[in-house]
């Protein structure tokens, strides 16, 4: 049971590589920030719709099952 839990958990830790990583970046370039006139655009509120909104689901949801999976295998270990 240990030791598939170990496994769960690295699949887990991968498809959570693949889903940050596939995600669009949040900034469109770093000097656009230095200007006084976008600098609000940091701080700004971005709706997500569509393929954003499910990509940040689901990666949500698989960090929360790593947390699980942590501290049961800490707890099993």
């Amino acid at each position: 049971m240990y030791s598939i839990l170990i496994y769960v958990m690295i699949v887990v830790n991968i498809l959570i590589i693949l889903f940050i990583l596939s995600q669009p970046s949040k900034q469109q370039d770093s000097l656009s920030l230095l200007n006084g006139d976008n600098s609000s655009n940091l701080f700004a509120n971005h709706k997500f719709r569509g393929t954003n909104f499910i990509l940040q689901l689901i990666t949500a949801f698989l960090g929360l099952g790593w947390l699980v999976l942590g501290l049961v295998i800490m707890c099993l270990g």
